[in-house]
């Protein structure tokens, strides 16, 4: 055997909610990742999302006939990007200040797929994710992330269920 170890590579996928910065928390409390691992920290800033954020949707953006639909639809998407780099600043900071140094990435696209893509393109040996607890319902509308990650990756998946978050449960 060689001793020659590689670090781990690890890669979180981050939203920016109250779930998402509480299983920030528990990977810490937990000891989910460890000072000499590789991590990457990504948010994935959705075209989807942006679009139906403001007034008009991408297809008024893209197709409208006055040129400040697409200004807006600009703006909208500088505005999320602003936001997310604050946002992943922040938990790059907290994170430094727990002794563990994570890479801030932002990512475009479907969040399922592109973190998928992120971690075979980066050889990740563990993505680790929140769970928002979608019902059944929801989870056939809206999709899960982590239940898509789950399935379509070769490299292991933690899943921090909502559930888990409770300050108090880790007192306990």
């Amino acid at each position: 055997m060689s001793t020659d170890t590689k670090p781990r590579r690890v890669l979180i996928g981050y939203d920016h909610t109250e779930v998402s910065n509480a299983a920030m928390e528990w990977i810490i409390n937990k000891r989910a990742v460890f000072a000499d691992d590789e991590i990457t920290l990504a948010i994935i800033v959705n075209d989807d999302a942006i679009a139906v954020e403001g007034t008009f949707g991408l297809e008024a953006a893209v197709a409208g006939p006055a040129g400040w639909l697409a200004d807006d639809y600009r703006e909208r998407v500088s505005k999320v990007e602003r936001e997310s780099t604050a946002a992943l600043n922040a938990v790059v900071e907290w994170f430094a200040s727990k002794g563990i140094t994570v890479i801030p990435r932002i990512l475009s696209g479907e969040p399922g797929e592109t973190l998928k893509d992120f971690a075979e393109a980066n050889k990740v040996d563990l993505v680790i994710v929140g769970s928002r607890g979608l019902g059944f319902f929801k989870r056939q509308f809206i999709g899960s992330v982590s239940d898509y990650l789950i399935h379509h990756l070769k490299c292991s998946v933690l899943v921090v269920k909502d559930d888990c978050h409770s300050v108090n449960n880790d007192k306990k």
